[in-house]
């Protein structure tokens, strides 16, 4: 009962330390001294420029230019916009690309005392997705920028000039940044780049993507940043994600730099509900405070940190960062290796230790991290909750109540799995040993393979090593000796849960936090191992039924609020090709969608309209009057072929995919050179804001037939169209909801 009474104790002070080290901090005000950065001038422009949602070419996104031309001149930095039509192509899950709009770029420089050193470049973007007022994302960015080139300004004129470019298009495709490092001439006078970005409402700001050669860039952070929020696993992990921000351009061009985000409060990334109100002021004061101090150091230094070779490191519970070079991760390793056969040896002359233990210790870490991962997968599973972006915004409305299940599900875990391997005849020294074994072997194959973020165990590891080496395995009952280890098990495992509650936010992968448990428990298992065998699942269960009986709560419980409305995308569908006319939804039907369609002329069904992804809820609808783009083909005598694509006026958004049975050579978008799919496949063109449209131009290698599908939107509902009913407080307008959308089909022979 003791050790079951220690480990609930250590598991309290390690979710109060894990609290304090989540917890963003107070934001500060207006009046705050002129030097530091707060939160409360920060709001000011936030507020002016999240207003409503800003597409890139809406007349919003216009009023935001205006208005940020006109703070910028009051600092002092002579902004000037760029207009360009900028256009971008990738592959993505095998499918090619094309994105484009008109951009418009404001562009300020602070001047330093020496114009040849390589400037500072402070960057965000301006523009939100549609149905989004995108206070977070990214206006809240832009705010950032804004308040710390004013903070730095307080300080004299700096070392270096600061470019800050404030770039329009990223939603879109990454476009303003892609037009300012491919056209604009301050470009190339940039030397390193901090760049400010968001994935949600809330939560700390954390630095989680670095230039390439990083280790100079790593110390400027760590003695610069305040309260920082940082790892090389986020680092190594955002290497294999398909994320972009603004950073992907210039990262890909090998240039220096830091990228920052915050990702809590997930339920408003891109979403309505992102709103001034909304955000977290103290995840603004966090950005300020962690991102300030760095752009400072750079801004006021006449060297850029060195380009070195990535290093290890991670931050500690927000207080100050551990770094080094990877070599040196080796001696992590073995400090670990030392102290958990320090522990071994102080066992085994007590007679503690046997080999057969060891082997079960083993396993136990097989049965921790398959059990967890079963636990976990579960739990996520009986939120009845769908995987996917829209899916699964059931759970981010109420994402505390599901990190709670999860977490008890990890504590589950645990304890089952100690009480699983405890017997009459099994000590604790033996078990704990093999499962810090395992730890081991794994350390020795991450350093081998990806030594940047080995630390993720090696620290653990030489931590209950430690408190292995301290308590003789689990055997010595010296009380000053478990007063030291609860000390450090609760650092761990604090500090572990950090890294749990950030796996966590990707909820479709519910599994990948039974990573973090078995972690947890290398310094955890002497506290779980049962005292009382015959009792030995009584302490676990209880976490297990929470784990089980809180996801099936969110499941029969409606998770709708005015504060996190269901999400709703009506649209107006026609055809004017045939005659033909639907009313759909977009996203996941709710009571809203269900009771709208039914009430219109049709039968519902969940169908596949021509032009549009996915199936989605629809009713046939009574054909309106629209107008649809205008494409045209044309022939040159040396053989080029040119597609052009005009969208209709008052068209927000023009969609081609676009398929040849035959090879497309000297292809170019607007006269730049871009690779069009090969025959077979198909080229999705996105184009943006651009009233005089795209043009298309190829050489086909021999005969063949090209199909167009092409969707057109209109940011209202059409004229003479049943307007929509209003939505409840609880249901909110999705993205695009209120549309009307122009589809239609063309085959050309070549």
């Amino acid at each position: 009962m003791g050790r079951l009474i220690g480990f609930l104790a250590c598991l309290a002070a390690a979710v109060g330390l894990f609290f304090l080290a989540t917890i963003t901090p107070s934001p500060l005000p207006a009046t705050a001294r002129a030097d530091t950065f707060s939160a409360g001038r920060t709001m000011a422009d936030i507020a002016a420029l999240a207003p409503v949602p800003h597409p890139v070419g809406s007349p919003a996104n216009d009023r935001g230019r205006d208005y940020l031309i006109a703070r910028m001149t009051a600092l002092g930095l002579s902004p000037r916009v760029q207009h360009d039509e900028s256009h971008r192509s990738e592959t993505f899950g095998g499918e090619f690309y094309i994105g484009g709009a008109d951009v418009e770029n404001v562009i300020g420089l602070v001047h330093g005392r020496d114009s040849n050193l390589p400037a500072l470049l402070l960057m965000a973007h301006r523009d939100s997705v549609p149905g989004s007022p995108g206070a977070a994302d990214d206006i809240a960015g832009v705010g950032s920028v804004l308040e710390m080139v004013r903070a730095i300004e307080t300080a004299g004129r700096p070392a270096r000039d600061i470019i800050v470019a404030i770039t329009d298009g990223e939603e879109s495709g990454l476009l303003g940044a892609n037009a300012f490092f491919a056209d604009n001439p301050m470009a190339k006078r940039v030397g390193f780049i901090i760049n400010l970005e968001a994935r949600g409402g809330g939560g700390r700001a954390a630095m989680f993507e670095t230039g390439g050669a990083n280790g100079g860039a790593i110390d400027l952070f760590a003695r610069s940043a305040k309260m920082p929020n940082s790892t090389s696993l986020s680092v190594f992990i955002y290497k294999l994600l398909p994320n972009d921000t603004d950073f992907s351009i210039p990262r890909a061009k090998g240039l220096p730099g830091l990228n920052y985000a915050f990702i809590g409060r997930q339920f408003d990334y891109h979403s309505p509900s992102s709103t001034v109100a909304a955000l977290d002021q103290g995840s603004v004061q966090h950005m300020g405070d962690e991102v300030l101090g760095t752009a400072r150091a750079l801004a006021f230094s006449t060297t850029l940190p060195p380009r070195e070779p990535d290093k290890v490191y991670a931050d500690v519970l927000g207080w100050f960062v551990v770094a080094y070079p990877a070599w040196a991760g080796w001696i992590a390793l073995a400090l670990g290796v030392v102290a958990a056969g320090v522990g071994a040896w102080r066992a085994g002359r007590a007679g503690q230790l046997r080999i057969i233990d060891i082997v079960k210790g083993v396993s136990a870490t097989l049965l921790l991290l398959g059990g967890s991962a079963v636990v976990l997968a579960i739990a996520r599973q009986l939120t009845g909750a769908g995987f996917g972006f829209l899916e699964q915004r059931p759970l981010l409305a109420r994402f505390g109540l599901f990190e709670v299940a999860m977490a008890a599900g990890a504590v589950a875990s645990m304890m089952c799995t100690a009480a699983l391997h405890a017997g009459r005849r099994t000590r604790l020294a033996g078990v704990w040993s093999g499962l810090l074994l395992s730890a081991a072997l794994a350390g020795i194959a991450l350093q081998l393979s990806a030594p940047t973020i080995a630390f993720l165990v090696t620290w653990p590891l030489a931590a209950a090593g430690l408190v292995s080496a301290l308590t003789a395995g689990g055997a010595s009952r010296e009380r000053w000796a478990w007063v030291v280890s609860a000390v450090i098990i609760v650092g761990v495992t604090a500090w572990l849960g950090v890294f749990f509650h950030n796996l966590l936010q990707a909820i479709d992968v519910p599994e990948a936090p039974a990573l973090i448990v078995w972690l947890a428990a290398l310094g955890l298992w002497p506290l779980m191992w049962p005292a009382n065998e015959e009792r030995r699942f009584v302490p676990g269960l209880p976490f297990l039924a929470v784990a089980m009986a809180v996801p099936l709560y969110l499941h029969f419980t409606r998770p709708w609020t005015p504060r996190t409305p269901q999400a709703a995308e009506p649209i107006y569908v026609v055809n004017p090709q045939d005659g033909r006319a639907w009313l759909a939804d977009q996203v996941d039907p709710g009571e809203w969608t269900r009771s709208w369609l039914a009430g219109s002329a049709g039968r519902p069904g969940n169908i596949r309209l021509p032009g549009l992804a996915r199936p989605m809820s629809a009713v046939t609808a009574t054909n309106v009057p629209v107008s649809a783009p205008t494409i045209s083909l044309t022939r040159g005598p040396d053989g080029l072929v040119t597609l052009r694509a005009i969208p209709a006026t008052g068209s927000t958004q023009l969609r081609l995919d676009m398929a040849c049975d035959t090879l497309l050579i000297d292809s170019e978008v607007n006269g730049r050179t871009t690779a069009l799919a090969p025959p077979g496949q198909v080229t999705h063109v996105r184009w943006q804001a651009a009233p005089e449209g795209f043009k298309i131009s190829f050489r086909p290698v021999g005969p063949g037939r090209l199909t167009l599908r092409w969707t057109q939107y209109q940011d209202r509902w059409p004229h003479g169209a049943r307007p929509l009913p209003p939505m409840p407080a609880d249901v909110m307008p999705w993205d695009l909801a209120g549309s009307t959308v122009v589809v239609g089909a063309r085959t050309f022979n070549l």
